[in-house]
């Protein structure tokens, strides 16, 4: 499935989002994408999505982030994410505790073997 910002396919142990080259991820449609993300992956029986994109622009405030912690714990999927970004090593902390603190799982990986890895640990 293709939409403006990123292509979506399925694989035996999860749903594949590849995101274009210089994606930028801004406020206002997050909470679109992650929808679409969570349909394609209800319709595909998977729960786990691995995110790989070449460069991603990070738009996001402090809070902003905290909401998009929020709503990847709403969306019950184990997420990895690979992907070169310009979001601060704290930023990073601080998105995947707000996630896990909301029961939600979110890793970002410096290779695809190793986001791959952890998707298959449960």
């Amino acid at each position: 499935m293709d939409n403006l910002n990123h292509k979506m396919s399925i694989h035996p142990d999860y749903v594949l989002v590849e995101r274009p080259e210089d994606f930028e991820i801004v406020p206002d449609e997050q909470p679109a994408m992650l929808m679409e993300i969570s349909a394609f992956c209800k319709a595909a029986a998977r729960h786990k999505v691995l995110v790989v994109g070449s460069k991603t622009n990070v738009n996001l405030s402090r809070f902003d982030i905290l909401d998009l912690g929020k709503e990847i714990a709403d969306l019950n999927l184990r997420i990895a994410v690979v992907e070169s970004h310009d979001a601060s090593d704290e930023d990073v902390d601080f998105l995947e505790t707000a996630a896990i603190n909301r029961g939600g799982s979110i890793r970002f990986f410096d290779n695809q073997q190793d986001a791959e890895d952890w998707l298959r640990i449960s």
